[in-house]
């Protein structure tokens, strides 16, 4: 019996990384097989154009819709699909100018094969970071890593040439600087990555920054944000910031009813329903008002720094006003930090526990649930899976947060410094 539980976590370990590995080829397989011809309508032809009109002195109209549409037919685009509007920062564009070099086919790959190398680098970091148990042995470690690349996120982050490769990197820089007591660095990396292309996701981590009264980290993440907008402003000019806030007002690029947060839910629910705007701004609210709850738990309960961040992580993508599937991905690196921190739970000695598989099977689930909804543009119940599922998985987190903290009520007195963010 001793024998068989000793081989436990290396078998079940061997079964995720078969299936993250065959996931992954799969992913990698679609990538090969689309044509270099289709890379003017993928989301990255957005960012290529942007960046095209820079480097050709037409900085000012990279948010000009009609400026934008001859650049990407000019690129290769049907004339059918020559409406993929630039919405990121002017940051964005100036980042990617490298890639403005290379032609729209040549870009679109490197700059994929670039977003699918930070997450990789990310989940290593965590992993190397994070607060596993010494007697668990490396191999469910890899297999944890691996599974967390392998959601269905990363595929659509693959193939899409989208920007959340950088996203995961600093929400991970930020985890491993925090376990090294460097808040103020933390915050810099997750305002800087962050402010780059996807301010929206990080609403319920400032909040539970906030929440923690990790007043170094939220300095750091205003200054990171703050160089993050120079940036943009010495390479395309303050016009450009101002148009920037004029497309995302734009409710074409946002549509609700396509989005998988808290404007998804409710226009999906809903429809173009009056009060669905403040529906779903009030469901964001409150996300963050509980995100904020979970750094006040956090900053009383230094070994509860792990679950409470994958809670505010979830909850913070469930509030975004801008989330499709590819920035699903954003939970990647903290449900590796979140599984290492339940691997050493008492209920998690014969390994993987209950806990563990809960987590595992929610973050399949989360995968099935996006892809369901990229199908999905019916309006009625139950709306868009995926907020639902982003909820179960806050709940459960919260959960666990709750439980740890009446379970061992006197354990903060215990905690090593080296565990305090």
């Amino acid at each position: 019996m001793g024998s068989a539980l000793s081989e436990r976590p290396r078998w079940f370990a061997a079964v995720l990384i078969a299936v993250a590995s065959i996931v992954l080829a799969h992913y990698a397989q679609v990538w090969t097989v689309v044509p270099s011809s289709l890379a003017p309508t993928s989301d990255f032809a957005g960012t290529y154009v942007a960046s095209t009109l820079i480097r050709s002195g037409h900085a000012a109209q990279i948010y000009d819709t009609g400026a934008e549409r001859e650049a990407l037919v000019a690129s290769g685009a049907p004339v059918s699909h020559d409406d993929i509007p630039f919405e990121n920062p002017p940051s964005a564009a100036v980042v990617a100018l490298p890639f403005a070099l290379l032609g729209a086919g040549e870009a679109w790959r490197a700059w994929s094969l670039l977003q699918l190398a930070l997450m990789l680098g990310a989940l290593f970091l965590v992993a190397r970071t994070a607060p596993w148990p010494a007697t668990l042995p490396r191999l469910p470690r890899l297999a944890i890593v691996l599974i967390a690349l392998a959601g269905f996120g990363t595929g659509l982050l693959f193939v899409e040439g989208q920007w959340d490769g950088v996203s995961v990197l600093g929400l991970a820089a930020a985890y491993a600087l925090w376990r090294r007591e460097r808040p103020a660095a933390a915050g810099f990396a997750l305002g800087f990555t962050a402010a780059i292309a996807k301010p929206q996701l990080v609403i319920g981590v400032a909040a539970y920054m906030i929440g923690r009264r990790d007043w170094r980290a939220v300095g750091g993440a205003l200054a990171g944000a703050a160089v993050t907008v120079v940036i943009g402003l010495v390479g395309t000019g303050p016009h450009a910031l101002t148009a920037f806030i004029a497309a995302i007002a734009t409710p074409s690029n946002s549509p609700t009813a396509q989005m998988q947060g808290t404007s998804g839910l409710f226009g999906s629910l809903l429809g173009h329903a009056p009060g669905v705007f403040l529906l779903a701004v009030a469901a964001g609210i409150a996300a963050a008002a509980v995100a904020g709850w979970l750094g006040t738990v956090a900053r009383r309960r230094h070994d509860l720094f792990e679950p409470s961040l994958c809670g505010a992580v979830a909850l913070s993508l469930f509030a975004s006003p801008h989330l499709l599937g590819h920035d699903l991905t954003l939970l990647a690196p903290v449900l590796v930090a979140g599984l290492a921190w339940l691997a050493g739970r008492p209920g998690e000695r014969s390994w993987p526990g209950a806990g563990t598989l809960g987590v595992l099977a929610l973050w399949v689930l989360l995968s099935f649930a996006s892809l369901a909804d990229l199908s999905q543009n019916s309006v009625g119940l139950p709306g868009r899976a995926t907020p639902w599922v982003l909820l179960l998985m806050a709940a459960a987190w919260c959960a666990l947060v709750a439980g740890a903290a009446r379970a061992d009520p006197a354990i903060r007195h215990r905690v090593p410094q080296s565990a305090v963010a």
